[in-house]
């Protein structure tokens, strides 16, 4: 396992030691890359992210590496910096809201 990393910047000592939880405004995420090099650099704290990027850790050893955890619970990552991407939510139509509408009671069976 990785050497656990300094706390992030500007966080206080707590009281109780290192097992206290970081405040959510401290459990951040940063997504680092330059034009340089062709990987970019993830460190989260975000559940739903680390996740999946544990499981492309798995599905992709190649490609994705986990390179960092530390003990306040933020995990970095190594990734090539094209998979990164930055979109917009999706806005539907009334029609295409409809459609789904329709899918979803049928799924639920109402």
């Amino acid at each position: 396992m990785p050497k656990a990393a300094a706390p992030p910047a500007g966080t206080a000592p707590r009281k109780g030691g290192d097992d206290m939880k970081l405040s959510k405004i401290e459990q951040e995420t940063i997504i680092n890359f330059n034009e340089a090099e062709p990987t970019a650099s993830v460190y989260t704290h975000n559940v739903v992210l680390k996740n999946q990027l544990l499981a492309l850790c798995r599905t992709h050893p190649g490609q994705v590496r986990q390179t960092a955890a530390n003990r306040w619970g933020g995990l970095s990552f190594e990734l090539p910096k094209k998979w990164l991407k930055v979109s917009p939510p999706r806005i539907l139509s009334p029609a295409q809201r409809a459609v789904l509408d329709r899918m979803n009671q049928k799924q639920r069976g109402n």
